[in-house]
């Protein structure tokens, strides 16, 4: 167990730095109140006094640090915000011929957002499939009813890091961007439900130091530093350093600590070279915690229980050490070209002495099995990019060029352990424990050479304008190697591509502020893999082919705005048969659409929300499942969000959060639903000016009603939702 006399230090430690600093505002509902209505805001104050007192209270927040800074663009600004687009170059997310979701520190830290789920638990077509705060394997989510690929899906600065079974410690990046439905085109072999990236915090001109202080439930606490500035003069050198550390005891029984740095420099070589590198580093420990539950075929039903129900056994631990590296030069050609050549190097260690616990039937018997494993993965990854325009005449070409080497090995346990029965009991009256055992009974760890990959990839892109008129046009050649061994060392399997997966894409901008496009993507993606609890544990298939059709419209006015996709996607899919086999001959059809948008209703109050409508099928599988719904979709999803600025007390703001998911199933049999569900979560923000600084006070409280549900991301396993939690902050702002 982690140390009591650690604890304290950290809690004592929390309660003296509460007593001067708190901070926290969302930059864009922010942006909206203060500037979607300039007259209004002027009839706010009937005094000089109180207009001179708003006015210095604005210019403070605007000299501060990023996290609160104050821009034009009202309720539209996320829409204006620049996207990592992969092969497709960095543009906005207007211009962008695709459904996007882009959040930026300030929403994060109004959020009192601890892991990913929480940063995008208002987009209405994420699903949350396993919770980041309860759950050893961390939080993740489905986009549109398909899961992110945890080897491909998750980048760092547009780079591919290793994302298996962790949380990231979001206070470290500056913006976490979502690019939905298949991206192949733009980042390589991945899964076609979406790409997540994580933007490290960059280095900046002016010196900033920021200090945090966090509790959330049930014991956890958190500090943050915050540091940047410029170490030689005329921008030479740049840095900047984020440190965030948790601790504590949760609220199922289980405990943790972790912590992430991130180190980011930059400078000028010339004044049209420039260098840039950047480090993260991460490293967890998680005791008592829950990986996942499977779920017996015969189980037709689960019981409602308490997000609080202790599911991990006493005695298990799980370690994850994560290291990634990253170097560049950036070089301005010319002011209409510039080229990128980038290095990353990456690498995760998991320890996991646990347990796997099955439920056998509806009453919540359950039989727990010794899970003992060891896992490591490496990459190394270099890409170079060139982008820029030229004019042929009446057309503009906007070209993005580039080349990709990408190189994954991943180690497993030869020795793991998965079969032997360590206990037994019920859900409502036993918790799980390693009693009469210790790890050295099952844990000998032997890592072997399971899979590498390889991908060398060029990539080519061209978006023609006319008019109010644009053609994207683009194609990926990869050539794609995957070896898969046993444990002795015997190649299994050899799987070789060379997949062209090309892009289109036409929008008519019939305004500055309207866009419609139409959008299609093939994509390719690394074979699934037999999960741990399956017959053919391990066994790795070939890679499956995707396609996705998207028809969209994006509007950014100055009081409100607008993002409507119609999509379809089919992929390729795999599912667990009858016999408990994981197999990979399946065709989903995935299909719907989904509406988000803001609206600023007054000056101090906005409304957002948006509502996701999805048929997922399978169209080709075994016949027992052909017609299928397919596991872990939700039919509907609606979310909503109220942000009020509390009238005469400036710097006061109140959010209310509401979030609805259909009824779903969870297994390919479609004998198991779990029941739909509705989570309330309400939350304040109090900023104050100190001299030209600022303190910011938050609070949040989730699942306000306690509302007992499940998560599931398919395949017969589920966990219960997190229960009611409070969420405290205090920040300062030098």
């Amino acid at each position: 167990m982690l140390q009591k006399d650690f604890l304290l230090s950290r809690s004592l430690g929390f309660f003296v730095f509460a007593g001067f600093a708190i901070a926290f505002p969302e930059e864009s509902l922010i942006a909206a109140s203060v500037h979607a209505y300039p007259k209004a805001k002027e009839e706010d104050h009937k005094n000089d006094d109180k207009t001179q007192k708003k006015q210095k209270y604005s210019s403070i927040i605007s000299s501060s640090s990023e996290n609160i800074t104050v821009h034009s663009g009202g309720v539209s600004r996320p829409l204006h915000n620049t996207v990592n687009s992969g092969a497709l170059g960095s543009r906005s997310a207007f211009d962008t011929p695709f459904a996007v979701s882009s959040v930026n520190a300030a929403t994060i830290q109004a959020r009192q957002a601890t892991d990913i789920n929480a940063v995008f638990a208002q987009d209405s077509s994420v699903t949350i499939a396993n919770s980041g705060n309860g759950a050893a394997s961390g939080a993740s989510f489905k986009i549109r009813g398909l899961a992110v690929d945890s080897l491909n899906g998750y980048k760092v600065d547009g780079l591919a890091i290793p994302y298996w079974s962790i949380d990231l410690p979001v206070e470290n990046f500056e913006s976490i961007q979502m690019i939905k439905g298949a991206s192949a085109f733009m980042y390589g072999f991945g899964a076609p439900g979406g790409v997540v990236n994580f933007e490290i915090k960059k280095p900046h001109d002016a010196t900033t130091v920021s200090l945090e202080a966090g509790y959330r439930s049930d014991a956890v606490f958190r500090q943050m530093i915050d540091a940047g500035g410029t170490l030689v003069d005329q921008g030479r050198l740049r840095y900047r350093v984020s440190f965030v550390n948790e601790i504590g005891n949760l609220f199922n029984g289980g405990t943790m600590r972790r912590d992430g740095v991130t180190l980011a420099f930059d400078g000028k070589i010339t004044n049209s070279l420039k260098w840039d590198a950047s480090m993260f580093f991460m490293k967890t420990l998680q005791e008592d915690m829950i990986n996942t539950l499977s779920i017996a075929s015969n189980v037709t039903s689960l019981p409602s229980i308490s997000g609080r129900t202790q599911l991990g056994a006493r005695g298990s631990w799980k370690t994850n050490d994560m290291k990634v590296v990253t170097a560049g030069l950036t070089w301005d050609i010319n002011p209409d070209w510039h080229s990128r050549l980038s290095y990353r190097y990456s690498v995760l260690d998991e320890d996991f002495p646990g347990t796997l616990m099955t439920l056998t039937d509806n009453k919540g018997d359950y039989h727990d099995n010794a899970f003992f494993i060891q896992r490591q993965w490496w990459y190394n990854q270099i890409q170079e990019v060139t982008e820029g325009h030229v004019d042929t005449g009446v057309f503009r070409h906007d070209i993005v060029a580039g080349i990709s080497w990408e190189h994954q090995l991943y180690d497993t346990d030869a020795n793991a352990t998965t079969n032997k029965v360590i206990s037994t009991g019920n859900i409502f009256n036993d918790i799980p424990t390693l009693s009469g055992h210790t790890p050295a009974d099952f844990y000998h760890p032997r890592l072997y050479h399971y899979i590498d990959y390889q991908q060398i990839a060029p990539f080519l892109s061209d978006t023609v304008s006319w008019q109010n008129w644009s053609l994207l046009a683009g194609f990926r050649y990869t050539w794609y190697n995957e070896n898969d061994f046993s444990p002795d060392g015997t190649k299994t399997a050899s799987h070789r591509n060379t997949p062209v997966t090309p892009v289109f894409a036409l929008t008519y901008k019939i305004d500055p502020g309207l866009n419609i496009y139409f959008s299609y993507v093939r994509a390719m993606q690394s074979g699934g893999q037999a999960g741990n609890s399956n017959v053919n544990r391990n066994e790795v298939f070939a890679p499956m082919e995707s396609s996705n059709y998207e028809l969209g419209v994006k509007i950014a006015r100055k009081r409100w705005s607008l993002t409507g996709a119609l999509f379809r996607l089919d992929s390729g899919t795999g599912y667990t048969n009858a016999q408990n086999y994981y197999m990979q001959d399946g065709l989903a059809r995935y299909q719907g659409v989904e509406i988000n948008g803001a609206f600023a209703i007054t000056p101090r109050l906005t409304l957002s929300g948006g509502i996701t409508y999805l048929s997922a099928l399978y169209q080709k599988a075994s016949a027992s499942i052909t017609g299928n719904h397919v596991e872990g979709t939700a039919p509907l999803q609606a979310s909503a969000q109220l942000h009020y600025r509390v009238p005469r007390v400036e710097g006061l703001s109140l959010d209310a959060y509401f979030r609805y998911v259909d009824s779903m199933y969870d297994g390919a049999a479609n004998t198991l639903a779990l029941p739909s569900y509705r989570i309330w979560d309400i939350g304040a923000n109090y900023v104050i000016p100190v001299g030209r600084h600022h303190m910011t006070f938050r609070g949040m409280v989730r699942n306000l009603g306690g509302q007992r549900y499940w998560t599931t991301y398919g395949n017969m396993a589920a966990l219960p939702g997190d229960p009611r939690t409070v969420s405290l902050s205090a920040r300062i702002d030098f």
